[in-house]
């Protein structure tokens, strides 16, 4: 049998997520300013933004969460993803639809005008990386 920690308090998510956020709109915006297309007004910075932007956040929330259990702002505030079923390692295509759902949410939640996160879309949990810690030297999971 195994056990995972609860679920990390909205305190920590919005930490992460804001931080991950911040990171991902400067590397647009340096992404932006070096391959802008001078003759396309706005939308030759708009388009090398929107590029660049996803290409950092896919790195960020599917690599990073594939390989290192985190996002930038996931492991620079102490927080690991983990599978709810068996606190183990997300996979790649768990990832990959954790990160769509993410920006489905945002839409809905826009729309909504209410907060919200991810929660455990695709089967996956923000835990507490001391917490993990715990259960794993304890023998769970």
């Amino acid at each position: 049998m195994s056990v995972i920690p609860e679920e990390a308090d909205e305190g920590w998510l919005l930490l992460a997520t804001t931080t991950d956020l911040l990171v991902t709109l400067g590397v647009g915006i340096v992404g932006a300013r070096a391959f802008a297309v001078e003759d396309l007004d706005i939308l030759g910075y708009v388009l090398p933004f929107l590029g660049c932007a996803l290409a950092v956040s896919f790195l960020n929330h599917v690599l990073g969460m594939w390989l290192l259990r985190a996002s930038v702002g996931k492991l620079l505030w102490g927080l690991r993803v983990v599978r709810v079923v068996d606190g183990g390692r997300p996979g790649f295509w768990r990832s990959v639809g954790r990160w769509l759902s993410g920006y489905g949410l945002l839409v809905v939640m826009m729309m909504a005008e209410e907060g919200g996160g991810v929660g455990e879309a695709c089967g996956l949990r923000t835990v507490r990386r001391r917490h993990l810690r715990r259960y794993t030297r304890y023998g769970f999971s």
